[in-house]
């Protein structure tokens, strides 16, 4: 079992969605692999930042390394 925190990396709008670097949510796996790696994931980190923010980064494509910080709590 693992926890993440998973942290937007830069400022930026994209699309009318607008992300503030700095803004996380924390993530619990089953397992100890990168949440990236399997897009079983994806899903739950999306509905994350969803509840917490009201962002839906799947849509404009950011659940990804280079926009997402990955760190292993």
């Amino acid at each position: 079992m693992a926890i993440w925190k998973i942290t937007v990396k830069d400022t930026t709008t994209y699309n009318g969605v607008h992300l503030e670097r700095g803004m996380f949510v924390e993530y619990v796996t089953p397992t100890l692999d990168h949440p990236l790696y399997k897009t079983m994931h994806h899903d739950a980190v999306n509905q994350l930042f969803k509840n917490k923010y009201g962002i839906d980064l799947k849509k404009i494509g950011f659940i990804n390394v280079s926009r997402l910080d990955f760190e292993k709590k």
